[in-house]
């Protein structure tokens, strides 16, 4: 508790050093984002434990083969056609990488298999992610959390790209980025549902 007081108190004061010469909707804006990190900071050591059973059950587990992926592996979402992927490209760590696109429109998919040693430190900013809560809004966008299909996703949009992006932990143990370019903002739970994630379970 000691640690989440030190914590409360340098972000409370870092607010009222930066206050001086904002104007009222900032200083709102950086309260509000004070408290919520205060609150996701308390979330990720109340699961501390949690999640290092997690961990340990990863190292466990073997990450899937490039036939593994292969079968499931979308060859079109939406009926856009896949036209780039790259399958456990990084030695000891299972991924997969897909582009999709027809015109301007863009999907750009990466999953991360957090199955082995390596594996498991590398979805670790996506499990302590899912234990957030987010929502901020600023002029360059927002992110938000949401839930799809009862898991906890961090979404946001960037507005000088007219990009959104969609972050997840998926099934204890996928880590699930998702970018679309020249869509609307609905489509991503679409292209979530079209991927089919939940195959990636009976590995």
């Amino acid at each position: 508790m000691s640690y989440l007081k030190y914590i409360t108190i340098t972000l409370f004061f870092s607010i009222l050093v930066t206050a001086c010469g904002k104007d009222a909707k900032k200083l709102e804006n950086e309260m509000e984002n004070t408290t919520q990190t205060i609150s996701n900071t308390k979330n990720v050591v109340n699961e501390a434990s949690e999640m290092q059973e997690n961990i340990q059950q990863l190292h466990e587990k073997e990450y899937l083969t490039k036939e593994q992926w292969g079968s499931w592996l979308p060859e079109k979402v939406l009926d856009m056609p896949l036209t780039f992927s790259q399958i456990n490209f990084m030695p000891g760590l299972g991924s997969c990488g897909a582009n999709y696109k027809i015109g301007n429109k863009r999907i750009r998919v990466m999953v991360i298999d957090g199955a082995g040693e390596r594996g498991a430190g590398g979805v670790g900013p996506y499990r302590m992610s899912s234990k957030m809560e987010y929502n901020t809004e600023d002029e360059w966008g927002y992110t938000k959390t949401v839930v799809i299909d009862g898991v906890n996703a961090k979404r946001s949009y960037v507005k000088t790209s007219g990009m959104y992006s969609l972050s997840m932990y998926y099934a204890n143990r996928f880590a699930v980025d998702i970018e679309i370019h020249n869509f609307s903002e609905d489509m991503l739970e679409e292209i979530v549902e079209a991927l089919n994630l939940s195959e990636l379970k009976k590995f």
